[in-house]
């Protein structure tokens, strides 16, 4: 009985063995990143524009980059308030 146990034990263990040699990582490292890169393009309406269009906007100067900019801060430093509504209060006399 113990021998048949050891014996199992044994083959299970070349089966597991067998089964990280026979591993597709180099294929799948051959294709790393494809799949997200071709989604990032299809998001885009001109997937050249970054290479052709390298000036910046000139409708945008220094002044107002930077009050786009201290707004953009200001609204993380105070949100707005939150609007509470008081659902199923009805009935309640404390």
């Amino acid at each position: 009985m113990k021998r048949n146990t050891n014996l199992f034990g044994a083959a299970l263990c070349l089966l597991i063995l067998g089964g990280c040699a026979a591993s597709g990582s180099p294929q799948w490292d051959a294709q790393f990143g494809d799949r997200v890169r071709s989604l990032n393009a299809q998001q885009l309406i001109t997937p050249q524009a970054p290479t052709h269009n390298a000036q910046a906007t000139p409708a945008t100067d220094g002044r107002s980059a930077r009050e786009a900019m201290s707004r953009h801060v200001e609204s993380y430093r105070s949100p707005p308030p939150t609007t509470v509504i008081n659902v199923g209060s009805i009935g309640t006399s404390r």
